[in-house]
């Protein structure tokens, strides 16, 4: 469970969400609204990747103002659109997610693999497609031990097979016990990953529907 309290995320002085209380279950969470809504700064607030004014609470125990460090390795996050230097590779930012997160590198392994990965990620980033950023950024996503993963439009650019290999990783997630929130325009497929939570993100806030 997530407790939002007082949470408010201005840019120059311009209320981009104004959330007083909200809480999120367990599963799978999906967050719908336009572009340009809040979907992507919500999931960045709450992964500690951008500062606001409130409190984010992970389970009543782990409060995201007091240790920002601690809250971080229990938080995901994939961008919409990841962008990394040219010059490194997906390999190293992948290794880079295992040494701070922890995890078990066999098991990142394996996703590589099931995903088709390998056959590129040695190679500098600048040399990759979109999906294969997004695959990189997906994959480091689940380095470690998170109790939630917030993930940004997980299914935009990746090919269909990879769309259901990875709504397939994610059933397995959520059957050990890790919350998933998408923020997404397409549709998911429930007979693989049904969703236990409907929020909708409009007019600077967010209510479940």
């Amino acid at each position: 469970m997530l407790q939002i309290k007082g949470f408010r995320k201005s840019y120059h002085e311009n209320v981009i969400l104004d959330v007083p209380d909200l809480v999120i279950g367990k599963g799978v969470i999906i967050f719908q609204g336009h572009n340009g809504s809040g979907k992507s700064t919500f999931l960045k607030a709450i992964s500690g990747m951008i500062p606001f004014d409130g409190e984010v609470v992970l389970g009543n125990e782990y409060f995201l103002s007091k240790d920002p460090i601690l809250f971080r390795k229990w938080v995901n996050y994939s961008a919409a659109e990841p962008q990394y230097p040219d010059f490194i590779s997906g390999k190293e930012i992948i290794d880079f997610y295992l040494k701070v997160k922890g995890g078990k590198m066999s098991e990142i392994e394996e996703y590589v693999k099931l995903l088709h990965v390998n056959s590129f990620y040695k190679n500098p980033i600048g040399s990759y497609s979109s999906g294969m950023l997004k695959k990189i950024s997906l994959i480091s996503a689940l380095c470690g031990e998170p109790k939630i993963l917030a993930l940004d439009e997980l299914l935009t650019t990746i090919d269909v097979e990879s769309q259901h290999m990875f709504l397939e990783i994610l059933k397995q997630k959520v059957a050990d016990g890790v919350s998933v929130f998408i923020a997404s325009h397409h549709e998911i497929d429930q007979n693989i990953l049904p969703v236990n939570q409907y929020f909708k993100v409009q007019n600077q806030t967010i209510t479940q529907l």
